[in-house]
């Protein structure tokens, strides 16, 4: 059985495939994969090689594997510098969408049982952010990092959301329309924000990025993200989200595609929804009440390429019994096929959203008691 690797209404998928005869070869530098295969953690080197499928090849880049961080290292006094113990790997972080914020993270080889160490910035916008962008970073990792698990995706998408709402960094547009002096790129605000991630000038940059009012939604859809799951050089990440109506959850699932340009060129987003949707009636000839409420059950799938996932999706969904939910599962196929294999994995990361979001009912003792009763 063959994986069907459709372009999703006709997106082109970023995630090139890996090098095998008649395929070209992933974007990563010779130095990038001989560390990786050298790289004895290989917890780090999948998740390394996952988040940068993901994002960029280079958002994360081994600078080296010994004790020392680095001429280039501004050591801020963090949190991490705290542990006596130097780190066994350095990695620059470059954050997706701020060209010109990185920084420097250390790993011992007991990660992810031990957390990473903020080891200081290797780059900023301008003087002074250092030290802020630091605090900031180390505040996300003492809320995203839980030991045995890795972190560094909800790091890294967690950071990417802060440091746009504080204004740090600059943004992808003022690398794109200006490569001199930074007081240049407000002139040309009318056209180019209407790049992909717009200007980074706190008053216009609002109005041209679409945002949840632009899909008539009060807030951002709070969606609970699955952990990362690597399968030879394919990429899974799935989503859940409380939703209470059929129309909620195509907004979100919209709202998604829109802002998240890595979803929206992603090789599949699979995606399930079963909703208990309560409309009220009005009366009629017959004579019923005004105002009655009736409860409609709306549930549908969509499997955007990828034959019969979405089915598959929904079926679990149906065994988990969970409702008002909307559950959209990422893939950026990465050149290897998988087979059936996919399938178990589709529903692995579906499952593990719904489970993280608290949607999944647990059983009482009298329920479970129900099958063991007297015969």
């Amino acid at each position: 059985m063959r994986d069907n690797i459709l372009k999703p209404r006709g997106i082109k998928s970023t995630i090139v495939p890996a090098a095998t005869q008649g395929c070209p070869a992933l974007p990563y530098p010779a130095k990038m994969d001989s560390a990786l295969e050298s790289l004895q953690n290989t917890d780090l080197a999948e998740e390394i090689e996952a988040i940068n499928a993901i994002y960029e090849p280079d958002t994360l880049t081994i600078t080296n594997t010994s004790t020392s961080t680095g001429p280039s290292t501004l050591d801020l006094g963090g949190s991490g510098s705290s542990d006596s113990s130097p780190p066994s790997t350095t990695i620059k972080l470059q954050l997706p969408e701020h060209p010109h914020l990185s920084f420097l993270l250390g790993f011992n080889s007991t990660y992810p049982d031990t957390p990473p160490k903020i080891l200081g910035t290797a780059s900023t916008a301008s003087r002074g952010e250092g030290k802020l962008a630091v605090d900031v970073l180390e505040d996300i990792l003492s809320r995203t990092y839980q030991p045995g698990a890795v972190c560094l995706f909800d790091l890294i998408n967690e950071a990417v959301q802060a440091f746009t709402e504080l204004n740090i960094g600059g943004s992808a547009t003022t690398t794109t329309t200006n490569n001199n002096d930074t007081t240049s790129h407000t002139q040309p605000a009318s056209e180019e924000l209407n790049t992909e991630n717009g200007s980074h000038q706190p008053l216009t940059t609002r109005s041209t990025t679409p945002d949840h009012h632009t899909f008539n939604l009060t807030s951002p859809p709070p969606w609970i993200l699955s952990d990362v799951i690597t399968e030879k050089k394919s990429v899974f990440v799935g989503r859940a989200a409380h939703v209470t109506s059929l129309d909620q959850a195509k907004a979100f699932l919209d709202h998604l595609l829109a802002t998240e340009k890595k979803v929206a060129s992603a090789t599949h987003n699979i995606s399930a929804w079963r909703i208990r949707e309560v409309k009220s009636s009005t009366s009629t000839a017959g004579g019923s009440k005004n105002g009655e409420a009736t409860e409609m059950i709306v549930q549908d799938c969509d499997d955007d390429g990828e034959t019969a996932a979405g089915g598959r999706l929904l079926h679990l969904m149906q065994l988990m019994d969970v409702w008002d939910v909307v559950v959209v599962v990422t893939r950026w196929y990465g050149g290897v096929l998988l087979g059936p294999d996919r399938f178990r994995i589709i529903n692995a990361a579906g499952r593990d959203a719904l489970v993280k979001g608290g949607f999944v009912k647990e059983k009482t003792a009298g329920e479970k008691g129900k099958k063991k009763g007297k015969k």
